[in-house]
């Protein structure tokens, strides 16, 4: 057969979007897709009758999508640059956020529009699944943008690039300076995708730990690690914790949060 527009278009017609059906317990129909996560497991829909004052269908992901983000480690509202990739990703195809799931309302005589409604609602799950890659292969560079902009959320009072007198006459750099209510924190990123330098980055922030040592218990040291990058030794996180605390970030954003705002 000779493809051209109309045996195309039957082709693609004869494509089904529902490849299985079933009853779930809270009564709504899940609905099994052909489209798939990235890690190749299937994406599936659910649409229930809505059970507010808005009559007609939702159609949702039940929270799939989040939970296969954080089975990855990865919080897709840790700063505000992911919450706006997501709140993008949602208005360009009219899909809205409810918490930790994405939807679709259907009126009662849009039900007809639920393949269209279908096609957009997997589009989100797989392109807000992509953070997970971008998680991994984000640079240096953005990992302190994101923590920057965590600190901004926290409200409190920052300098970046800050310079203290170290024990041998030198000026020792760090990343940031954070004032909590009644500490102040002095900040070291570490952030590589690449385990030699890792290592490496590891002994030059114990240097600088080392290095202003009659002035550290004026701060509360912390050595914040790259979380999403299986690349640091568990001995030189170790030998860090006996200068500094130490704490994985995007991992351990609640913890962080607290000492942070100490």
């Amino acid at each position: 057969m000779t493809p051209d527009c109309s045996n195309i278009r039957s082709l693609i017609t004869d494509v089904c979007l529902i490849t299985a059906c079933d009853q779930v317990r809270d009564g709504s129909l899940r609905l099994a897709t052909p489209f798939r996560y990235p890690d190749g497991s299937q994406i599936d829909v659910f649409l229930k009758a809505a059970g507010d004052l808005f009559e007609g269908f939702e159609l949702s992901d039940k929270g799939q999508t989040t939970a296969y983000l954080l089975d990855l480690h990865v919080k897709p509202w840790t700063s505000q640059k992911r919450k706006q990739t997501l709140a993008d990703i949602c208005a360009t195809l009219g899909v809205e956020q409810d918490g930790g799931a994405f939807r679709v309302r259907l009126g009662k005589e849009e039900i007809k529009d639920l393949p269209d409604a279908m096609l957009r609602l997997a589009q989100v799950c797989i392109r807000v699944a992509d953070l997970a890659y971008t998680q991994r292969l984000r640079s240096p560079a953005a990992l302190t943008e994101d923590f920057e902009e965590f600190i901004v959320a926290l409200d409190r009072p920052y300098q970046s690039g800050v310079k203290i007198p170290g024990q041998y006459g030198k000026e020792v750099p760090f990343d940031f300076l954070v004032e909590g209510r009644r500490v102040r924190s002095l900040v070291q990123i570490l952030t590589t995708a690449n385990r030699f330098a890792a290592h490496t980055l590891s002994n030059e922030a114990f240097a600088r730990w080392y290095d202003i040592t009659p002035s550290r218990n004026d701060y509360q040291c912390l050595t914040v690690y790259d979380s999403g990058n299986d690349v640091f030794r568990e001995e030189d996180l170790k030998r860090l914790e006996s200068v500094s605390s130490i704490v994985g970030f995007p991992a351990e954003s609640d913890r962080l949060n607290l000492s942070l705002a100490a």
